[in-house]
């Protein structure tokens, strides 16, 4: 097992803290967020898609990124991807990306994803996709690097399926699938091992979070709804003809609608043997305890199915 973890999840630690404290919870890999930070970036609160004190701005200097790769090496760990927030269609700035990995050693880089909103029709969008990840798999040959389309909600790669349809037929070894079955709790559900099995030599990357939905309780005037003890409990409805409206959020690793336990093992009975990322958003712990708790929890299921 190999553990790694994606920075948009420690907002709050420095490359050397972060370091540190994925090394003392026995975590082997680094997944840097690559995203130009906001000017008044320094005067804000830490926050996982704002200040956040471990992600790589893509100008960054030699002598800036030699404290990520100092921090890696201090500690015994891998920088293993590179994680932006690419734009489908942006070769120019997938192959900058893919230069920027290059010069930290990572083999991984997210690439970009049409997004979803009904505003143009599914079929056009996957043909740009599509016509986008063939330029890409030449680029990630020129550099030695794997693109990763990652399973993810609002987008045309909600599911492992959504996904399979863009990168069939391209080389598995150079364009493959971030499979995160916390994005699926949102949209895109369907049984993780037969997305697994679907996806087989595409199947590249994992990430580990959890997510679940809740009724709405109180409408807008904090009235509470008539319904919301038939859709926390079942039953007939006080008002049919007034639905309810669920909301979806994170929750902790082993409190959401993920089954992590099956999760693995399924990942097990299709032999992957790639890395596991956390990416957990639910605030339940302070940063470094979640890390430590996300290596006890993995390596525990894991060691259970031998």
């Amino acid at each position: 097992m190999k553990l790694s973890v994606f920075t948009v999840a420690t907002p709050d630690l420095t490359p050397e803290e972060l370091a540190g404290a994925a090394s003392t919870a026995g975590i082997q890999g680094l997944e840097w967020r690559c995203k130009e930070l906001p000017q008044d970036h320094e005067q804000q609160t830490p926050s996982f898609w704002g200040n956040n004190l471990s992600t790589i701005d893509p100008r960054v200097t030699d002598e800036q990124l030699a404290v990520f790769t100092s921090a890696a090496d201090r500690h015994g760990l891998q920088s293993i991807a590179l994680t932006p927030y690419l734009t489908c269609g942006d070769l120019d700035g997938t192959e900058a990306m893919f230069k920027l990995a290059a010069r930290i050693g990572a083999t991984m880089v997210r690439v970009g994803v049409p997004g979803y909103n009904g505003t143009r029709n599914y079929n056009e969008l996957l043909q740009e996709a599509v016509d986008y990840l063939k330029a890409v798999e030449g680029l990630a040959g020129d550099y030695g690097v794997k693109a990763l389309v990652e399973t993810h909600h609002f987008t045309i790669a909600a599911s492992a399926s959504a996904a399979y349809r863009l990168v069939q037929g391209l080389n598995p070894d150079r364009v493959g699938v971030l499979y995160d079955p916390g994005n699926m709790v949102h949209e895109g559900f369907e049984n993780y091992r037969m997305g697994m099995e679907l996806l087989g030599p595409y199947l590249a990357h994992v990430h580990v979070k959890n997510a679940g939905w809740a009724p709405i309780a109180k409408d807008a005037s904090g009235a509470e709804h008539p319904n919301l003890k038939q859709a926390e409990r079942g039953g007939k409805e006080t008002e049919p003809l007034n639905p309810i409206t669920w909301s979806g959020s994170w929750r902790p690793i082993a409190s959401g609608m993920v089954p992590w336990k099956r999760v693995l093992s399924d990942l097990k009975a299709v032999g992957y043997d790639g890395w596991l990322g956390v990416e957990d958003f639910s605030e339940a712990y302070d940063t470094k305890t979640m890390l430590s708790l996300y290596a006890q929890q993995m390596r525990t299921w894991w060691d259970a199915l031998d």
